[in-house]
């Protein structure tokens, strides 16, 4: 990756970041879902204190492979309302969500750029302990390879690793990587705790769902 690639990199993935956020909800647990585990460490916060950088981070959802692309109309971006259960933890706190969004990125340059990407949605509603009093909003992942090769197409992944991913760390005043997004709506404050994805990967299927 040269110095001249890396602003249309950054552009492609800010702006993939605010398309795989417009859905929630998913259906009732289908019979083949698929279950995805990740960890990684937190490396840096905005707008609270009390979590240290290095906390471990870990979580797990799963997810329809049988959902349908609501955005089949776009050939390098597909968006699955794919999510059944979605757990995070940081440090000793845990979080929960019923639903979210699965978004896959392939080979595009629409926005000068050339990337696939993987990117998680989960949440609001997302349920856990509030941070230095900002309550949990909304858990971003958004992990992406510069080579564009992992992906062919933009169907609903049922394999993933992380090691094919090359950007899995938060990229500064970009979405890349994982956060925990926080937000207390009474006084517009925010927070930001963000991670860095070491692993991700399919653990478990329900029935012939690989």
């Amino acid at each position: 990756m040269t110095q001249n690639e890396k602003p249309s990199r950054s552009v492609l993935l800010s702006l993939l970041y605010f398309v795989a956020s417009v859905a929630v909800g998913a259906g009732d647990s289908p019979d083949q879902a698929i279950e995805v585990r990740f960890s990684g460490e937190v490396v840096e916060v905005e707008g609270v204190s009390s979590v240290p950088i290095g906390t471990a981070v870990s979580g797990q959802y799963r997810f329809d492979p049988t959902a349908k692309d609501f955005n089949p109309a776009d050939n390098a971006l597909g968006l699955y309302e794919a999510v059944l259960e979605f757990e995070l933890s940081v440090g000793d706190a845990d979080y929960k969500a019923e639903a979210g969004t699965i978004g896959v990125l392939d080979n595009s340059a629409r926005f000068g750029g050339r990337v696939d990407a993987y990117t998680l949605t989960c949440g609001p509603p997302l349920v856990g302990p509030a941070i230095d009093g900002l309550p949990p909003f909304q858990m971003d992942m958004n992990l992406a390879d510069t080579t564009a090769s992992v992906f062919n197409g933009v169907d609903l992944p049922t394999f993933i690793d992380a090691a094919r991913l090359d950007i899995r760390a938060p990229t500064r005043g970009l979405q890349t990587g994982g956060h925990l997004l926080l937000r207390d709506s009474a006084t517009g404050k925010v927070g930001d705790v963000a991670f860095m994805v070491e692993t991700l990967e399919i653990v478990q299927t329900d029935g012939d769902g690989r």
